[in-house]
């Protein structure tokens, strides 16, 4: 199975050293803290989540590729948060145990970063445990 993932209008992520709070819901979502960096975005990214089964059992591969307004350079292990505009919950890629690395590309004309993660669960929804039904703030992308 491998499905495309369309609407991301958002894309943080957070060093795993500044992840306050992780917490897994037995629904399978996840409620999670951390100090949030947005990456500026050029135009509308992409994530593709793949399906594989092999000896030691199921796993999920996510790539991701977004095309940025400036250089990040960002080395340490980190983990990703996507926000969509069609009112889906967002979706935690990555955990402290399990972290995301970016590579960036970057020439005259443009600057990429991507990442694939491999791990034995599908990304998970972020979860509000509050019970307020906020994931995040209202928000409008603008790609230049």
């Amino acid at each position: 199975m491998i499905r495309s993932i369309n609407h991301i209008c958002r894309v943080r992520y957070a060093f795993i050293s500044e992840v306050t709070r992780l917490v897994y819901s037995p629904s399978g979502g996840v409620a999670v803290s951390a100090a949030w960096q947005e990456l500026l975005l050029s135009k509308p990214p992409s994530l593709t989540i793949a399906e594989e089964y092999g000896k030691a059992g199921r796993s999920f591969t996510s790539s991701f590729r977004a095309w940025l307004r400036e250089r990040r350079l960002v080395q340490d292990p980190v983990i990703v948060r996507l926000d969509f505009n069609d009112g889906q919950p967002p979706i935690l890629i990555g955990s402290v145990d399990h972290p995301v690395r970016f590579t960036e590309d970057h020439s005259l004309m443009q600057k990429n970063l991507q990442f694939t993660h491999r791990f034995w669960a599908y990304p998970f929804r972020i979860v509000d445990l509050a019970g307020t039904g906020v994931f995040s703030p209202p928000f409008t992308p603008q790609f230049t």
